[in-house]
């Protein structure tokens, strides 16, 4: 029961939480995606991002399917506030693809430099990243929290 002149507590807009509710996350293609909300697409490109870089690193976030969300990923990161990391990852976009990412990201797997050509490049990029200096999940909720979902 509401007392006469007690305010009601704020309602929020999203109550979808990161990272577990992107979990199961079902997008088979790019097409999947690009149906998705657009704060759902930065959720789940920073989710993608975090689970290839602490399961086995940046070289693997490019090698996989993620790898053709790059350009995505990085905006995803500058709008939740992480240009630190948004930099961090162009970085290593830069070394992986030595002759620069592709205009058509399906052709991702195509122009990736052998992992022994730039292990000792990305690695310590894959260090700074796990070090977490801008608080990721933090970041995505707070964003989550004012985007329509």
């Amino acid at each position: 029961m509401r007392l006469s002149g007690t305010p009601l507590p704020p309602v929020r807009e999203s109550t979808v939480k990161y990272p577990g509710d992107f979990d199961e996350l079902p997008v088979a293609n790019y097409a999947a995606f690009a149906r998705l909300p657009p704060a759902t697409r930065v959720a789940y490109c920073i989710h993608r991002l975090e689970a290839e870089v602490n399961n086995g690193g940046l070289y693997q976030f490019f090698s996989n399917s993620t790898g053709q969300y790059v350009r995505e990923t990085i905006q995803a990161l500058i709008d939740i506030g992480a240009p630190k990391t948004g930099d961090l990852l162009a970085r290593a976009a830069e070394i992986c693809f030595p002759g620069g990412y592709p205009s058509d990201a399906s052709q991702y797997q195509t122009l990736l430099a052998e992992y022994g050509e730039v292990a000792e490049l990305v690695e310590p990029l894959d260090v700074k990243f796990l070090a977490y200096e801008e608080p990721l999940s933090k970041l995505v909720n707070e964003y989550l929290g004012t985007a329509s979902v």
